[in-house]
């Protein structure tokens, strides 16, 4: 979802949103295989980095379990 912020009355600029989206897969390389009971979401972030933080976080928290993922989607 994107949002319109007015800056300097002037110029509209578009603020992108970033989620975190967690939990186990069937296949753990492909998102669209995540197992809607496990699923996760959290956010929304203005920045990439902060989500990519998070993410990381995630999934060393949960290194033990292979089908375990956690992804950064932008605008969903």
């Amino acid at each position: 979802m994107s949002h319109l912020k007015v800056l300097n009355n002037n110029y509209l600029k578009f603020m992108i949103n970033y989620f975190v989206i967690e939990g186990s897969h069937l296949n753990p390389n492909e998102m669209k295989t995540i197992d809607k009971k496990t699923k996760k979401e959290y956010g929304p972030f203005t920045s990439k980095e902060d989500a990519e933080s998070l993410a990381k976080a995630l999934i060393q928290k949960n290194i033990d379990d292979f089908y375990h993922r956690a992804w950064v989607i932008k605008n969903y």
